[in-house]
């Protein structure tokens, strides 16, 4: 039961979030007028754009899997990618999805566990390298928004604090990984943790070997991210919103970032939270089209990912792929020489 306890705990902070959102009559009131007048076609396009963006991370994970020698098709990249993400979901925890990931790779290569792992950390890698553009670029333009609203202002401290963190420990993780200073710390870490730190640090080796795929992949993350962002700005035209698409791109970084931490599960509550924060204080709208223009864009992610559980039955390899796979992993022992 004890294993159980964050989630129950992110599950709680969600509905008591939700709870305050929805709690308010005004905001109800709101909402309801805000649905009335919603526009079904920009929600279609919305789950559109969600679909996108989902095809995007499928094919920088390919780009990944093909920088570690892991030569999976894109066709069944993107069945893992849409199976992860429906397990992701569907199970408690948000790294459901990159296990799940992982471990449809072994499958197909049971000698390359570690080729796997970090093919999905890479994967990561990228998209945390996106984020960090974009939150970078909502500061060299729109930083100014944020000056004419406290509440905007210390939301985005928060981001810039949490993301700065994140980098430096992944730098710090990059310094350690580099022989030259292996000396300066291994000799006070236990060997068990030597060794995987090692393993591990292999992820900026190989990627340095591949800078063309690592490239594409980033590009490739920086589309993906950008489409992501669109799919709020469809759930928020269609709720009769008057924000540009720049309005979104200016508050999504900041949003993205702090839903990272393991407040809330999935980001409910939190997210919507945010929203009324944010657009409430920088662009005046009024709370209940904000936690709509929220609920609305996680709602279109979700149906996206509650199908990508039909893509279930493609991840798993037939038998004629298993056994060429098997073959190149364990080569057949050579029969006897012929006799001349």
């Amino acid at each position: 039961m004890r294993k159980y306890w964050l989630i129950i705990l992110q599950c709680l902070i969600s509905v008591l979030l939700i709870w305050h959102l929805l709690g308010n009559e005004t905001l109800r009131s709101e909402a309801v007028r805000v649905i009335k007048s919603a526009n079904p076609l920009l929600l279609v396009a919305g789950f559109g754009t969600a679909v996108l963006c989902e095809l995007l991370c499928a094919l920088r994970w390919w780009f990944m899997l093909r920088a570690f020698g892991t030569p999976v098709s894109f066709a069944r990249t993107c069945a893992f990618c849409g199976a992860g993400l429906f397990f992701s979901l569907s199970l408690p925890g948000g790294a459901g999805g990159d296990a799940f990931r992982i471990i449809y790779v072994m499958r197909l290569y049971p000698k390359r566990r570690l080729r796997a792992a970090l093919s999905v950390l890479a994967d990561r890698l990228c998209g945390l390298a996106a984020l960090v553009l974009s939150l970078g670029f909502s500061l060299a333009f729109h930083r100014n928004l944020f000056d004419f609203d406290p509440s905007s202002h210390a939301i985005l401290t928060a981001a810039i604090l949490m993301l700065g963190s994140v980098v430096v420990l992944v730098l710090l993780w990059w310094l350690s990984s580099l022989p030259q200073l292996h000396a300066l710390w291994f000799p006070f870490t236990p060997a068990r943790i030597q060794k995987r730190a090692i393993r591990m640090g292999r992820v900026f080796s190989s990627l340095t070997k591949q800078p063309k795929l690592v490239a594409v992949a980033l590009l490739t993350s920086i589309a993906a991210l950008s489409v992501h962002f669109t799919t709020y700005f469809c759930s928020a035209r269609a709720f009769k919103l008057p924000l540009s698409l720049m309005d979104i791109f200016t508050i999504m970084p900041i949003v993205e970032t702090l839903i990272l931490l393991p407040i809330t599960l999935y980001g409910v509550g939190l997210r919507e939270t945010l929203f009324e924060h944010l657009l409430g204080g920088m662009f005046h709208i009024p709370h209940g089209a904000a936690t709509l223009t929220s609920l609305g864009g996680f709602g279109l992610q979700a149906a996206v990912g509650l199908l990508g559980g039909l893509l279930i039955p493609f991840t798993t390899p037939s038998i004629n792929l298993s056994s060429s796979m098997a073959a190149k992993n364990h080569p057949p022992i050579l029969a006897n020489k012929e006799v001349g």
